[in-house]
């Protein structure tokens, strides 16, 4: 009987060690399902790449996307720092906190490193396509997925803490308000969570697909659909403020000031609508031209190249200025102090070169979302591999570099 009893003693030893490995093996999951379903060794690696010294002392530096590759760009010293490739032109791959920048790549890698020094503090596989901006709440980074993944991580070490997992697809970036995250799904659902509780506080029905992230000011939520409509939220309840038939789909970014706000369209239509109540304002179209990348705000002011660089007033879409003709009576202005021109003619070549070096007329468009860098400096990489920085105070360019 001996040989039985061990016999049985040995299959129980045997059932359990199986249910045990697969206890383990759920533990795992549920501990890092960041990389689940992943082999990472099927992805190639991307090093850092230092082009210069990092500047010493207070400088401003900002992430910039070109050729593939993100860059930690200085305006002090007007070059380079560091570059890496993250495998494409991504459209948001970036959210920059003091001297550190959050960013992925296009194999889905969340990435922390140090904008000054180029040190790379964590690397994250998620295991799902990122879509939209990657968001900052106090101590942590949270991610969303085009399957309906939110991913929260600890921003220190890219630890997740934990994640949604929702059927609906998200193809918009993400909204914090207090403790409340608002999360946009592509079937025109929009939901807020508590972060805390991670329970739905609200939820509301577009009638059609949302693919451009919601913008919040104050306590309003505006965000359009693919059913011609515009919608203004109270982020607090979800409950609708106004609903604002705009007779175009939502498939731009748009753009929201004090009193109102503007909308963009493909076929070069642009629409002002009333922040209180929705109501169009006015309507402007401009002939030849898509809109796309090609404009940004400034506090009070509409920046859209044409291809020329211009600025409209928000108000009343009234045009405030030319960039180029602007550039040129200012060079007028100083060949005449200097007496330049009555001693040393120049040919029409020599002005074009001139403008464009000394006061950097922009002739081509920008082939990503203009970003900004603090409050007062907007800047943006064009399809001729210009980097170009715009003071939004002064009004004017103050770098021009080549990329390329």
């Amino acid at each position: 009987m001996k040989p039985k009893r061990y016999t049985c003693v040995l299959l129980l030893l045997l059932v359990l060690s199986f249910f045990n490995a697969q206890l383990l093996s759920a533990q795992v999951h549920i501990e890092n399902p960041l990389h689940a379903g992943e082999d990472e060794s099927l992805f190639p690696e991307y090093e850092v790449e230092h082009l210069s010294e990092p500047p010493e002392g207070a400088d401003t530096i900002f992430p910039v996307i070109y050729n593939g590759s993100l860059y930690s760009f200085s305006l002090g010293s007007s070059k380079p720092i560091w570059k890496i490739f993250i495998g494409g032109d991504l459209l948001n791959p970036f959210t920059v906190q003091n001297e550190d920048v959050y960013f992925y790549d296009i194999y889905n890698r969340m990435y922390a490193v140090n904008l000054r020094s180029g040190k790379v503090a964590w690397e994250s596989l998620i295991k799902d396509e990122i879509r939209g901006k990657p968001v900052i709440y106090e101590n942590y980074l949270i991610i969303s997925t085009l399957n309906g993944g939110i991913y929260v991580l600890i921003r220190s070490d890219g630890h997740l803490v934990y994640s949604y997992e929702n059927e609906d697809e998200i193809n918009a970036g993400l909204n914090i308000y207090n403790n409340l995250l608002i999360v946009p799904y592509k079937s025109g659902k929009l939901a807020a969570y508590d972060l805390g509780s991670r329970k739905q506080v609200w939820g509301f029905g577009a009638g059609g697909i949302i693919n451009v992230s919601p913008m919040l000011r104050d306590t309003s939520l505006y965000f359009g659909a693919w059913d011609g409509t515009f919608y203004a939220l109270d982020v607090r309840t979800g409950k609708s403020k106004w609903i604002s038939y705009v007779g175009d789909n939502t498939t731009r970014d748009f753009l929201v000031f004090d009193t109102v706000i503007i909308l963009f369209f493909s076929r070069g239509g642009v629409v002002c609508l009333n922040r209180e109540t929705g109501a169009i304002e006015w309507i402007k179209y401009f002939s030849n031209v898509d809109f796309n990348y090609n404009y940004f705000s400034g506090e009070k002011t509409i920046y859209i190249f044409l291809p020329d660089f211009t600025a409209f007033d928000p108000i009343n879409g009234g045009l405030l200025f030319d960039y180029r003709e602007r550039a040129f009576n200012l060079y007028k202005e100083m060949l005449f102090d200097n007496m330049v021109e009555g001693k040393n003619p120049l040919s029409d070549e020599d002005r074009i070169r001139l403008l464009s070096d000394v006061y950097f007329t922009v002739d081509a468009f920008p082939y990503l979302p203009p970003a900004r860098a603090g409050e007062n400096l907007a800047y943006f990489v064009t399809g001729n591999a210009y980097l170009y920085v715009y003071d939004l105070l002064k009004d004017f360019f103050i770098l021009k570099y080549k990329m390329g």
